[in-house]
C-alpha cells in the first residue's frame, strides 16, 4: 500500500513539475508570483489548462499523427491556436486577424485543426448541452468551413459577421491606460501591470525609440510589464494627441512548441521560419510594425498590441454553433492559404488536390475525442494536487 501511495505521489509531482516547466518555457520573463497565479487558474478551469499546456498537446498529436492515413502537408501555422486567438476586423472590410502571432511558424496544418477542434469541443461541453452526435456534427462543420475557404479564395463567410464580437480600436487604450490631466500613462494600479525599474527602463526606451524611428512615430512615453513578463510601451503615435497613442508589446522570443518536441520538424523548418516570420506575420495581419530587437543580449519579438477581435457563437442553439464552427474553419484556412506567401499557395494547391476531406475529418474528430479524455484525466490529477500554494 505504501508503495502505491509513493508511486501516486511521484506521478502527481511529475505532472506538477511538467505544468510549471511549460510555463517557464512559454513565459521566460514571468515572475514566480504570477506563475503561481496562472497555475491556480489552470487548476480551476480546464480550458485555461489547455491554453497553457501546448507542449503536452503537441506531444500527444505528434505521437498519434504517425498512425493517421490523411496526408501531412506543411504551411505557415500558429502553433498555439485556440478559439480566443482567432478573430476578424469589423465591417466594412471584414478580414481575419491572428492574436499571439509571434508563435507563427512552418509546420503540419493538421495540428492547427486538431487544437482548434479540441478547444471547440471543450467550449461546447462547458457552455452547452449538446448530444454526442450534435457535437460531432458541429466539429465537422469546422472542417467543412476550412475546405470551403481553401477551394474558393474569393468566398466570403457570412457566419463571421454573426460570430464577431463588437470591439473598437480605442478599447485597447481604455483597457491598459489612464489619463492624468492631458497625459496618458499605463494604469499600473491594475493587478496585471507593474512598473519597470528606472535603470532597465532607460535602456529599453532607447532601444525602442530607435526601432520606432523607422516608422516616423514619436517617442515612447511610458513603459510597464504585464503578468506574463511581456514589456508594454506606450507611444505617442503620429501626433501628440492622446487619441492616436499606440501600445507596443515586446515578448521574449521562444522556440515554437512544434520545434521543442519534434526534432525533425525543427531541423527542417526552423531556419526558414526565423528568416521569413516577420514578412509572414505582416502579411497575415496587415501590420507593418512587426519585428525583432535585442536588448541586453535578450532577443524580443515586437509588435503593435491590438484589441481582441474574437469570434463567438450568438446563442447555445445548434445552428449558432455550426455558424461559429464554420467561421473558425474559414478563418484558419485564410491563414493557411495566404495568397501572399508562397508556402501557403503551394499548400492550398496540394490540399485541394490531394487531401481526402472525409478521411481527415473522421481521423481528427476521433483523435480529438481521445485527447479530450486524456486531457480531462491529466487536468483532474493536476486539479487535485496540493503541491501548488498561493503566494
Amino acid at each position: 500500500m505504501k508503495t502505491i501511495l509513493l508511486l501516486v505521489s511521484i506521478f502527481i509531482v511529475s505532472h506538477a513539475f511538467d505544468e510549471s516547466q511549460q510555463l517557464q518555457i512559454k513565459y521566460p520573463l514571468q515572475n514566480e508570483k504570477n506563475t503561481q497565479k496562472l497555475l491556480h487558474a489552470m487548476q480551476e478551469n480546464i480550458q485555461t489548462y489547455l491554453y497553457e499546456t501546448p507542449r503536452s498537446s503537441y506531444a500527444y498529436f505528434d505521437k498519434k499523427s504517425s498512425t493517421l492515413k490523411s496526408q501531412a502537408l506543411i504551411t505557415w501555422i500558429h502553433g498555439e491556436l485556440y478559439v480566443n486567438t482567432l478573430g476578424s476586423t469589423e465591417k466594412p472590410h471584414v478580414r481575419v486577424t491572428l492574436n499571439n502571432e509571434q508563435f507563427a511558424h512552418l509546420g503540419d496544418y493538421r495540428y492547427d485543426i486538431f487544437t482548434l477542434l479540441s478547444d471547440l469541443l471543450l467550449k461546447m461541453q462547458e457552455d452547452s448541452d449538446f448530444s454526442g452526435s450534435k457535437e460531432k456534427a458541429i466539429l465537422g462543420t469546422l472542417v467543412d468551413g476550412y475546405f470551403a475557404r481553401l477551394e474558393d479564395q474569393k468566398l466570403q463567410c457570412p457566419c463571421i459577421d454573426e460570430a464577431l464580437s463588437s470591439t473598437k480600436q480605442s478599447d485597447i487604450l481604455v483597457e491598459y491606460t489612464k489619463l492624468q490631466g492631458e497625459a496618458r500613462r499605463f494604469n499600473t494600479r491594475m493587478e496585471t501591470l507593474k512598473r519597470v525599474d528606472s535603470k532597465h527602463s532607460k535602456l529599453m526606451q532607447e532601444k525602442m525609440n530607435a526601432y520606432l524611428k523607422d516608422f516616423d512615430l514619436l517617442p515612447v512615453k511610458d513603459i510597464a510589464m504585464d503578468e506574463y513578463g511581456d514589456y508594454l510601451f506606450l507611444c505617442e503615435g503620429k501626433t501628440k494627441a492622446v487619441e492616436d497613442d499606440i501600445i507596443f508589446v515586446l515578448s521574449a522570443r521562444t522556440l515554437p512548441v512544434t520545434y521543442q518536441v519534434n526534432a525533425k520538424m525543427k531541423k527542417a523548418y526552423l531556419n526558414t521560419t526565423l528568416l521569413k516570420q516577420e514578412k509572414v506575420i505582416s502579411s497575415f495581419n496587415k501590420n507593418q510594425y512587426v519585428g525583432h530587437i535585442t536588448i541586453d543580449g535578450q532577443n524580443f519579438y515586437v509588435n503593435k498590441l491590438n484589441p481582441s477581435l474574437k469570434l463567438q457563437p450568438q446563442s447555445e442553439k445548434t445552428r449558432a454553433y455550426k455558424n461559429y464552427a464554420s467561421a473558425l474553419g474559414f478563418t484558419l484556412a485564410s491563414f493557411h492559404s495566404n495568397a501572399n506567401i508562397k508556402p501557403c499557395k503551394d499548400f492550398k494547391l496540394k490540399a485541394i488536390s490531394q487531401v481526402k476531406q472525409r478521411l481527415l475529418k473522421t481521423e481528427l474528430i476521433a483523435m480529438v475525442y481521445a485527447y479530450n479524455e486524456t486531457l480531462e484525466e491529466r487536468w483532474e490529477i493536476f486539479n487535485n494536487t496540493e503541491l501548488i500554494t498561493r503566494k
